[in-house]
């Protein structure tokens, strides 16, 4: 992905490669540019058990972005000869349905979290009713 609004001359902006959903953490990224803004290392390990990771660099005007992933011994080339991605205005979070049932799992986890301390309450107040009880029996 590259910047949209580059001016020719100097303003610089910048462009971005992504490798997302490799089965290896061997992952490394090489772009056209050397002025590195933020590189992920080591890539993360994403929900799915997949790895992925991220290299900004800084470009000037129409300089043609390359992009090279080396995904475990394997390269993979990209390159943006013009094609530009439309600026983000807003934040927006874009939710999928993955990401949906990871929650009501945890939502779930937590319930039954909360039932068993609940039941051990219960349990530990009935054994403190029952050794008070049966202590006034013997004793009175």
């Amino acid at each position: 992905m590259k910047s949209k609004n580059l001016r020719e001359g100097g303003s610089p902006g910048k462009a971005a490669c992504l490798a997302r959903n490799s089965n290896t953490k061997s992952i490394s990224l090489e772009m056209s540019s050397n002025d590195v803004v933020y590189e992920q290392s080591p890539p993360i390990l994403t929900s799915k058990g997949l790895y992925s990771a991220v290299k900004v660099v800084n470009v000037t005007g129409d300089t043609e972005v390359t992009c090279t992933a080396d995904v475990g011994g394997i390269p993979f080339t990209e390159s943006t000869a013009g094609e530009v991605e439309e600026p983000v205005t807003e934040k927006v979070c874009n939710t999928t349905d993955t990401s949906m049932e990871a929650d009501s799992r945890v939502e779930k986890v937590n319930m039954l979290s909360m039932a068993v301390l609940g039941l051990r309450v219960l349990l530990a107040k009935a054994i403190a009713f029952n050794t008070l009880m049966s202590v006034k029996l013997f004793l009175f």
